[in-house]
């Protein structure tokens, strides 16, 4: 039985790939490897496999809006 609901779609040159669970959530960018999450307990953000920065928004689809409209409007994510 699946646990947790994902979806994947574009958003300009960008891949979004999100998933909620029992857990927690996370939200990855791709082609560049950005994700964000809860899993650790606190909302955060790995930029790269060691660099990891806490980020305010605890809502998942808030977090989500954000992202879309940052790339929406050509904001860079790395």
């Amino acid at each position: 039985m699946k646990d947790h609901n994902s979806t994947k779609y574009n958003v300009h040159d960008r891949t979004i790939y999100r998933k909620r669970s029992k857990r927690g959530w996370s939200i990855v960018i791709m082609p560049v490897g950005i994700r964000l999450d809860n899993f650790h307990g606190y909302p955060h953000i790995h930029w790269n496999k060691d660099d990891v920065d806490e980020i305010i928004y605890d809502n998942y689809e808030i977090v989500l809006e954000i992202i879309r409209g940052h790339i929406a409007r050509g904001k860079i994510l790395i």
